[in-house]
């Protein structure tokens, strides 16, 4: 594996990882990461955070951890040895969000259709869109006392 796919990769992981901690309950997503999973998912720079934009970066992760292309993410997309910790750790947690019928391998449609509570529950309206007063909202119930 070259370095330019190993780097690829790390950023396929991290950018699932990042989906995964946006999409799952608030305890499991760090505070200071929120701000950049934020920015991530806000692919048009307008501070808010429509559903269609948290979809888009949900299929673009899926894309970049189905390493070989077969149109699930399971072992079968495990790197070289170098990387299979992380992988295995990565993909356990994307298990736990998105493979919805437990079968150990996420298709497209699972990470595309699973649920998002922070997003549910930040989007008080139910207007499919996070306001910045919204996330301003859950970045305060979040802060530490």
């Amino acid at each position: 594996m070259t370095q330019f796919n190993r780097l690829k990769f790390s950023f396929a992981v991290s950018a699932c990882l990042a989906v995964a901690g946006l999409a799952t309950a608030p305890a499991l997503a760090q505070p200071a990461n929120m701000q950049e999973m934020i920015e991530k998912a806000d692919a048009n720079g307008d501070g808010d955070i429509a559903w269609s934009e948290i979809e888009a970066l949900r299929l673009k992760s899926f894309e970049r951890a189905d390493r070989n292309g077969d149109g699930v993410v399971n072992t079968a997309d495990r790197p070289p040895r170098a990387f299979v910790g992380r992988f295995d750790q990565a993909l356990q947690r994307l298990q736990a969000d998105f493979d919805g019928d437990r079968d150990g391998q996420i298709t497209k449609e699972e990470m595309l259709n699973a649920p998002a509570p922070m997003f549910e529950q930040g989007d008080v309206n139910g207007d499919k869109l996070l306001t910045a007063e919204e996330m301003a909202a859950i970045r305060s119930e979040r802060a530490p006392l």
